[in-house]
């Protein structure tokens, strides 16, 4: 392998919005991985909200364009080792993404798809003939892929060899210091953190909610999170007015920072029933981990490389209120079961999932990739 640092083009994202892949790439660059390599990041974000990051913005095509020349302009005067680009699973996002790869190619640098979202293969059997063939191209000329866990190497396996393929779960930073645990808590608080989707669980937890508070008065629901549709707002209230929740169900918006950890501290459990097509391993069960709770979520993609049942959350079926009910009231009874789980998230946390060890991780690809290509 050379001596000189290996040099790194990387597309990716920063907050503003505060969606996964922006916090991802956030805590990678906090890591030891810019500082391992020579890296040069692009922050490829073109919204401000994440009710924007899917809507066709004119502004978003020039954002596109300036991203475009940088990219030329970083080429012309670095020679990189590899460019990283994250790949999208909708038609226009992807297309930009292989915009972006393609013009790396033409200066010769090596390309690294990095697979965010889940279900790319089914993404490719429903496009166009033409929309296949850039599909294809984008993954087969790359030198190699990430994936989010392995069981997300199905992905790319289409397209690219088994060992060519990287599994690298991400991280979260580590919040420090921790806000103090409030001495006269009341009740039990179940917290759903995140961008509010109705696949990802946020109806069905309102469902849950409503059959809950027939039988106890002291659990209370917390939703914290940007929705992504006006109309799903819109249809949250109204559910809530019908239910007679709204003592018992409160939406405090997008918190970040303190605020979002005072939430955390705060809460006895997290819940995250996740339905999403395209999920991969859910961020906010990393923040929740850290933050020392049990967590209740769904069997989907690779969540249960992260969370095995009974020993540091429960799983429950997927859009299945009344199965969701009983996996919080069984947490709500049980304070030792609670503290069990949460001591394990935390240790678990502080193990695997730091924005350290992701950062590890993607050290390990791309130190495999730089060994290949000295070979």
């Amino acid at each position: 392998m050379s001596h000189t640092r290996t040099k790194i083009l990387v597309f990716g994202y920063l907050p503003p919005p505060y969606f996964g892949p922006s916090v991802t790439y956030q805590a990678l660059m906090k890591s030891e991985f810019p500082r391992r390599f020579d890296v040069t990041f692009i922050n490829m974000a073109t919204a401000r909200h994440v009710s924007d990051v899917e809507a066709f913005r004119v502004g978003k095509l020039f954002r596109m364009a300036w991203i475009i020349l940088l990219e030329t302009y970083y080429l012309l005067t670095h020679r990189f080792d590899f460019c990283s680009c994250p790949i999208s699973v909708n038609r226009n996002a992807f297309l930009r993404d292989a915009l972006f790869l393609a013009v790396a190619r033409m200066f010769r640098v090596p390309t690294v798809v990095y697979a965010h979202g889940n279900n790319l293969p089914d993404f490719y059997d429903r496009s166009s003939p033409l929309m296949r063939r850039v599909i294809k191209a984008t993954c087969s000329r790359a030198v190699g892929g990430i994936v989010m866990g392995n069981r997300l190497r199905p992905n790319l396996e289409r397209w690219l060899p088994q060992e060519r393929i990287f599994p690298a779960t991400d991280g979260v930073q580590i919040f420090s210091p921790m806000p103090e645990l409030p001495k006269d808590r009341k009740g039990i608080s179940v917290l759903y953190l995140g961008n509010l989707i109705p696949e990802k669980g946020v109806f069905v937890v309102l469902e849950s909610a409503a059959r809950i508070r027939k039988q106890r008065r002291d659990i209370r629901f917390i939703f914290a999170g940007a929705w992504f549709k006006s109309s799903d707002e819109h249809r949250a209230r109204e559910l809530v007015l019908r239910e007679g929740l709204t003592d018992g169900v409160e939406f405090v918006g997008r918190v970040i920072g303190e605020q979002k950890w005072q939430l955390l501290v705060t809460a006895d459990m997290l819940v995250f029933p996740t339905f999403y097509y395209y999920e991969t391993l859910g961020l906010v069960l990393l923040e929740a981990m850290q933050a020392g709770l049990p967590v209740v979520t769904t069997p989907r993609a690779s969540i249960p490389d992260i969370i095995e049942e009974g020993v540091n959350g429960l799983m429950v079926a997927e859009q299945d209120p009344l199965d969701l009910a009983n996996k919080i009231l069984r947490l709500a009874d049980d304070p030792a079961l609670r503290q069990r789980m949460g001591a394990a998230n935390r240790e678990k946390f502080h193990r695997l999932y730091t924005h350290e060890h992701y950062g590890q991780r993607m050290i390990r690809v791309f130190e495999e990739l730089a060994a290949c290509r000295d070979r």
